[in-house]
């Protein structure tokens, strides 16, 4: 699910100024690819409380919330109710009021009061779409359109364009707005021309009024347009082109393949690539621009090998220090046309590589890629993809285990690698025996032994199973040792991205979550509270148990290294800051810090196959780099402290970036 979707169900505020009178009820779609999947309906109550009802389903995922909004003067709200349960089942539990000057607020994962004296609403932990509504309304009919927020931080509104629809012979009008200081990212908003709620684009989601949904997709490209344009003057402010000649210089680099730090060298860069590498007496940087590393550990940039990108990512990638991903389920025109922009420098974003995606229709299709019918129709995507120059495919839980061998064999006529989740009632093992050549997520492996015949995969069972028995799995037993075994037989490659199940399992509400716990203080002040809110329903009766099951995914990593299955770091969730806890946990579960380091760069970038050298700091190599303060050879979590990224011809300073984006910078750059 993107993150700003995540954003808006776990973090939006509220405030809204008085609701039009002319109508009682608004009623509107919750759409996934153009299909009504779920709705929100908004009615006011004879008090003249605003009351909603969202819920949608995705894969037998999604929302249920229920909740009501009593709005004071300049609509800013006096009261919040919010019940239900949030995308991935954990409890709803909301409510705030201001009473003579004191708000007050309760949820499942805080609780606080603040004396109030002006203008300010609160920002609701969890919400309906329709709270981002109050809040665009309240921020337009605020001083200068900025708010402050409570608990903490400030909202701002910014004006983009103004549009006219034609839909089912009705001329319809709506303005486009970006709201500042909820995420890392604006949010975005669509109101008609009464300032009431008409549409929100997530992508390949959205909300439009109930009948609309034929106006799914230019809303969608034209916020997709809107934002890009905010993106390309950050790239123009933000990104430094470098000469066709330059020297870094007093640079340890790392030799990745033999996990050994070099002394201090100087490295001549030509046209965007490596030329050489020795002493400073040995390499010619006479007349060519320096830049001192200053002693600091060089490393080839890193690989997040499980994204679903959007444009707005490729900040936060290059900001880490990720320099090349590999894309596993998108709409191929976008990420053509992303990867095309990040190349060329327009867009700030990694190398990208493509994979197409493939999953049968059905009630728990994914909600991109390539939807089919039939065996026929998947080989025909098939080749499909290898004309558009794919070299990987990735099939969903809803493909039919009999497809699975003839669709790797015409993927293997092509040249091409399978990918995917094993499809539901089918086991790992059979999936690697009829021509897998690498699994998405490491819950798929645990299900191999936990699933049984009404194990339904499609449906969040998929977690929800692992959770429950996979610390009970005997790791050391006779089936684990022969299943691995065969994986590292047909080479089969391991997508675990361990981080966001680890999260999952361990991340009770009003606990920071596990996957940002060591990086909260410099998150903005919304993305901190979301930080909080739980994803699964973790209770006392099955805390321990599910954290045993976390522990259990660490011990199924370290057993895979062992036995030298290959294994690639992705995420799958808020990209960088996931990436960066993904190898924490190689580095807890056992893995050397080296070796760590070469699967998110040499070995990584080897599997991507890009057609670029890359991945690695030697002549000839594309001149991928992250410079960091620290040791990540000593402290995985270095990784983090970035001073200068180098993208090819282009320097980006991690800070400034940071700073772009609401976050804290974790080091100061150099020039």
């Amino acid at each position: 699910m993107p993150l700003r979707l995540l954003a808006l169900l776990l973090i939006v505020p509220a405030a809204q100024a008085d609701a039009p009178a002319d109508s009682a009820t608004w009623r509107y779609d919750w759409l996934t690819q153009g299909e009504r999947s779920g709705s929100l309906v908004t009615r006011i109550e004879p008090d003249g409380q605003l009351h909603s009802e969202f819920e949608f389903n995705d894969r037998g995922r999604g929302p249920k919330l229920s909740e009501t909004l009593r709005l004071g003067t300049k609509g800013l709200p006096e009261s919040i109710r919010v019940e239900g349960k949030s995308y991935l089942g954990a409890k709803v539990d909301e409510r705030f009021a201001i009473e003579d000057g004191q708000a007050r607020w309760t949820t499942t994962q805080d609780q606080g009061k603040r004396a109030v004296d002006g203008p300010v609403f609160y920002a609701a932990a969890e919400s309906t779409p329709q709270q981002l509504a109050v809040m665009a309304r309240a921020l337009l009919a605020s001083e200068g359109g900025r708010l402050p927020l409570l608990p903490a931080g400030e909202a701002s509104i910014e004006t983009l364009r103004t549009e006219r629809f034609e839909a089912g012979g009705d001329t319809l009008e709506a303005t486009l707005y970006a709201i500042h200081g909820l995420d890392f990212t604006p949010n975005f908003i669509w109101l008609d021309a009464k300032k009431s709620l008409f549409a929100l684009s997530f992508g390949w989601m959205g909300l439009l009024p109930e009948g609309r949904s034929e106006l799914f997709e230019r809303v969608r490209a034209i916020q997709e347009e809107a934002e890009e344009s905010l993106l390309r003057k950050r790239a123009v402010a933000l990104t430094r082109r470098l000469p066709g000649t330059w020297c870094l210089v007093n640079a340890r680099w790392l030799d990745v393949d033999r996990g050994a730090l070099q002394p201090a060298s100087t490295l001549r860069i030509e046209d965007g690539r490596i030329a050489a590498i020795g002493s400073a007496d040995e390499i010619g940087c006479e007349g060519h621009e320096r830049i001192d590393a200053g002693g600091r550990v060089v490393l080839p940039g890193l690989w997040d090998m499980h994204v679903h990108v959007s444009a707005a990512d490729g900040l936060l990638h290059i900001a880490h220090g990720v320099t090349g991903a590999r894309d596993l389920a998108n709409d191929h025109d976008q990420v053509v046309r992303l990867q095309a922009s990040f190349a060329s420098g327009e867009l700030i974003g990694p190398r990208l590589q493509r994979a197409g995606f493939i999953d049968k229709k059905s009630p728990y299709t994914a909600p991109t890629g390539t939807p089919v019918d039939s065996l026929d129709e998947a080989l025909a995507a098939i080749d499909r993809y290898a004309g558009q120059g794919y070299p990987q495919v990735k099939i969903y839980s809803s493909v039919p285990p009999d497809w699975v061998a003839p669709m790797a064999r015409r993927l293997h006529g092509h040249g091409m690698r399978l990918s995917g989740h094993v499809p539901a009632f089918m086991s790992a093992e059979q999936a690697v025996r009829q021509g897998f050549d690498e699994i998405q997520h490491l819950n798929m492996l645990f299900l191999n032994f936990v699933s049984d015949e009404n194990t339904d995969s499609r449906t969040p069972q998929r977690f929800l199973k692992v959770a429950e028995e996979a610390a009970g799995l005997d790791l050391d037993g006779p089936a684990v040792r022969e299943f691995i075994a065969l994986l590292k037989k047909e080479d089969v490659v391991v997508d675990p991205t361990v981080s966001i199940f680890d999260d999952m399992f361990r991340h009770r509400p009003g606990q920071v979550s596990p996957l940002l716990a060591s990086v909260i203080d410099h998150l903005p002040p919304e993305v901190q509270r979301s930080a909080r809110s739980g994803r699964l329903d973790i209770t006392e009766s099955n805390a321990a148990r599910y954290a045993a099951s976390a522990d259990a995914l660490l011990g199924m990593i370290r057993r895979l290294h062992e036995a030298g299955v290959r294994m690639v770091p992705g995420t799958d969730s808020i990209v960088g800051f996931t990436l960066h806890r993904e190898l924490e946990l190689y580095a807890q579960a056992g893995i050397p810090n080296a070796e760590v380091i070469r699967l998110a760069t040499a070995s990584a970038a080897d599997i991507a196959n890009t057609g670029v050298p890359v991945g690695r700091i030697a002549p000839g190599q594309a001149a991928d780099l992250l410079v960091v303060e620290g040791d990540p050879l000593q402290d995985i979590s270095d990784l983090r402290r970035g001073v200068l990224v180098v993208r090819g011809d282009r320097a980006y300073r991690p800070d400034a970036l940071f700073r772009s984006l609401g976050i804290r910078p974790f080091a100061k750059s150099i020039h």
